[in-house]
Formats: C-alpha cells, sequence, structure tokens
C-alpha cells in the first residue's frame, strides 16, 4: 500500500449484529480506560518535572549552607547542608544519573514538561475521538434495539391477531 500506517478502514456499523456492535462497544471501553491511564500518568510526570523544576529554582546564593531535610525514603530524611547550589544529579531515566549545572537541568525539565505535554495532548484527543465514536455506536445499537423490540411487538400482534382471528370468525 502507498498509503501511510494510519490508514483506517472503515466500517458500516449500521450493517453489523448487535451481539458484534457490543463487542466493538467493549473495545473502546477498553481502549479508553487505557488512554485515560495513560493520559493520568503523563499528568503525574508531568507534575513531578514541575517540582524537580521549581526545586532547582529553590537553589539560591540566599540558600548555600543553610540545613536541609534529605530523604532517604518517602518517610525518613537525615538532616544535611546545602553545600552546592551550582550543580545537582539529574535521573535521566533507568537507573541512570548524570550531573548537569542547574541551569542546564532546568532545561532538561523544561523539555520534558514539554514532551509530556505534548503527548498528553495527543493522548487525550484520541480519547476525545474514541468518546464521539463510542457515543455514535451507543446511538446505533439503540436505534436497532429499539427496532428489534418493535419487530417482536409487530410479531406478537400477528400471531395474537392471526389465533384470535379465527376463532371470532367461528363465534359469530
Amino acid at each position: 500500500m502507498s498509503g501511510s500506517s494510519k490508514a483506517q478502514q472503515t466500517i458500516n456499523l449500521e450493517d453489523m449484529s448487535l451481539q458484534q456492535l457490543q463487542k466493538i462497544k467493549t473495545q473502546l471501553e477498553s481502549e479508553m480506560d487505557e488512554l485515560t491511564t495513560a493520559f493520568t500518568q503523563m499528568k503525574q510526570a508531568q507534575g513531578a518535572f514541575r517540582e524537580c523544576k521549581a526545586c532547582i529554582g529553590m537553589l539560591r546564593p540566599e540558600n548555600q549552607d543553610k540545613t536541609v531535610l534529605i530523604p532517604l525514603s518517602n518517610s525518613l530524611y537525615v538532616p544535611g547542608k546545602l553545600s552546592n547550589i551550582e550543580s545537582v544529579v539529574v535521573d535521566v531515566g533507568t537507573g541512570y544519573y548524570v550531573e548537569k549545572s542547574t541551569k542546564d537541568a532546568g532545561g532538561y525539565y523544561d523539555g520534558k514538561i514539554d514532551y509530556v505535554q505534548e503527548n498528553a495532548k495527543k493522548i487525550q484527543e484520541t480519547v476525545e475521538q474514541k468518546q464521539a465514536s463510542y457515543r455514535g455506536l451507543l446511538e446505533i445499537m439503540q436505534f436497532k434495539l429499539t427496532q428489534q423490540q418493535r419487530q417482536q411487538q409487530q410479531q406478537q400482534q400477528q400471531q395474537e391477531g392471526g389465533s384470535g382471528a379465527p376463532a371470532a370468525t367461528s363465534a359469530a
């Protein structure tokens, strides 16, 4: 194919059975749940990067040699002195750490924040598209259910009318 890998096949949902539509509905719900989880994780990562950037901003000359609490775990701290405000050690992922100047570290986190923001925006757009598809699918399913109920009512009326008509004729 000469088209991009993002080419999608169009399926006419109105031609599908309710059972097939139910499977698509379940699949869409699963995809939206996964995307929503990914979006939440992106926003959490963005918050963490912003917090790191804010901490770098606290490294000012007036804070040099001040006593700070250094976290050893989420609930265990030890006192320490802020002796170097010119550089920090940055966690760049998968267990790797790099020493950077505070300026470079701030730029690093700005880049991370922007990257995560772009990806979160793409995920949000995809979720909105899936939600629109989901609403359309629900409308088609509701239409098919209503149509099915009407057909069942008509069949019942025909059966009742068909068996009741001869009895009414013989009684007359």
